[in-house]
């Protein structure tokens, strides 16, 4: 019967996600178009299905059996090492990315504004120690002799770069209804940390089964990443000619949510062994 309705429950969050995700993309194309008024519809739509898909993925979480713990990867899962590798990868190219942002800025600004340029640093910096972070995971999982959970410290170094790109957001938001792709990214980077504080605790109680907020931050953020990353690469591809505030993170947003699904597949697989 669980069961049954966690299969209910995962249809409606992919339904609900993918609403959003469209939604917001004609939003978006309405505002590169220069349309006079971007339709109040689709802006409370976006927020109505994200909303749902935060409920759905809760009540997901509340009644999913997984009764294995959470990181185990003695049967080398593939899907966790394709992710991790490819995270580290879209890690190191947002390190160019924003260590670009860096100079542009210096070079073409008389009085730097410090409140920018420290966070967008920090971004960068802990962008390549991401890099060098999910090799780690890649190599653990494809069942070396390294393992890294070992890495104490590494552990935070994405809530970091999370927290960088989160301050960002907070200086330039006013207002929900006119910054609504800084609203989507604001809640992305809040379901980012709330995924990173359960893995860090579940890496912390190694034999413990997985928590329902680790269940329940795995499928939000990867609802999230939907919905923030595909909208803006798909308007990059469209209208790329107009596109000029898009950064590359987009792309680590959906590999972010391509990772936290593959540790739940990977979960699910050993939950049905057990």
């Amino acid at each position: 019967m669980r069961n049954t309705k966690a299969k209910i429950y995962a249809l409606f969050i992919v339904i609900t996600a993918v609403v959003a995700c469209v939604s917001r993309f004609f939003l978006l194309s309405e505002t590169l178009n220069d349309s006079a008024h971007s339709s109040n519809i689709l802006l409370y739509s976006v927020y109505l299905f994200m909303v749902l898909s935060a409920v759905f993925s809760a009540l997901y979480a509340s009644c999913a059996k997984k009764n294995a713990k959470t990181f185990d990867f003695e049967q080398a899962p593939k899907g966790i090492y394709i992710t991790s590798i490819a995270l580290s990868v879209t890690f190191f190219y947002d390190f160019l990315h924003q260590g670009y942002n860096c100079y542009k800025y210096l070079t073409e600004t008389d009085y730097a504004d410090y409140t920018y340029l420290v966070p967008v640093l920090i971004g960068c910096v802990s962008a390549l120690v991401c890099c060098f972070y999910y090799i780690t995971v890649a190599a653990t999982a494809k069942n070396t002799n390294y393992d890294f959970r070992n890495f104490t410290l590494l552990h935070f170094v994405p809530l970091v770069w999370a927290l960088s790109k989160l301050f960002l957001i907070m200086f330039k938001i006013v207002d929900i209804t006119e910054n609504i792709d800084m609203a989507c990214e604001f809640v992305l980077l809040c379901a980012l940390m709330c995924f990173l504080f359960s893995m860090i605790s579940a890496i912390d109680k190694k034999e413990d089964s997985a928590t329902r907020v680790f269940i329940f931050s795995c499928v939000f953020l990867g609802c999230m990443a939907l919905v923030v990353g595909v909208p803006r690469i798909a308007s990059l591809i469209f209208y790329g000619a107009k596109l000029t505030s898009v950064t590359y993170s987009a792309v680590t947003y959906i590999m972010l949510g391509a990772f936290s699904l593959s540790l739940l597949k990977d979960l699910n697989k050993r939950s049905k062994l057990n």
